[in-house]
């Protein structure tokens, strides 16, 4: 694990939920050093449905509310995925992770666990995002959902997924439109 040097802002501009935004700088933080990036810059923005809808529109041209958008606006370091090691291993990192608390209350209540531990799992996995891992495919979906386990049980979490749930048929997590992405799209 390397220890870097991180810069992590943590903004709320929604009304749905009360959330901690020390836990979510601190779970940012730990998952950045255990992804062993060097430096990051890193905003995390909890924003409202419709504020969700409109830049998920804007960036991506889905019209539809997401869970988590992130975008990476700028990388250092080893371009290609380490074979055996954390895929932020080294990496100087300036990105946006955006969670949608509407989505996130929804998805709670269809999960069964708490709406601050549902937008944990979107800022873990717009994390992942930005450091490197992808779910595009079946085999990069299971290698991201293996590390969201982790960096989850870290703070003794354990996500549910809808595919071993009654909720089958959907992809990881309820949307608002049925044929968008299971998560938010890297942009």
């Amino acid at each position: 694990m390397q220890r870097g040097s991180y810069h992590i802002d943590v903004t709320d501009s929604q009304s749905k939920a009360l959330l901690d935004a020390g836990r979510l700088h601190k779970i940012a933080a730990d998952v950045l050093s255990h992804e062993n990036v060097a430096s990051a810059e890193i905003s995390v923005a909890l924003i409202d449905g419709e504020t969700m809808r409109e830049l998920n529109n804007r960036h991506l041209g889905h019209d539809y509310d997401t869970d988590v958008l992130s975008f990476l606006l700028d990388c250092e370091g080893p371009s290609e995925p380490s074979s055996n090691g954390p895929r932020g291993a080294g990496k100087t990192l300036d990105g946006e992770v955006l969670v949608s608390t509407d989505v996130a209350t929804r998805a709670a209540v269809d999960f069964g666990w708490s709406v601050e531990s549902e937008v944990i799992l979107y800022l873990v996995h717009g994390l992942l995002h930005l450091v490197g891992y992808d779910d595009l495919t079946d085999d990069e979906k299971a290698i991201m959902r293996e590390r969201e386990r982790y960096h989850l049980s870290r703070w003794n979490l354990r996500p549910v997924y809808a595919e071993s749930s009654e909720l089958e048929g959907s992809d990881a997590f309820p949307a608002v439109d049925p044929t968008a992405p299971s998560f938010g799209v890297r942009g």
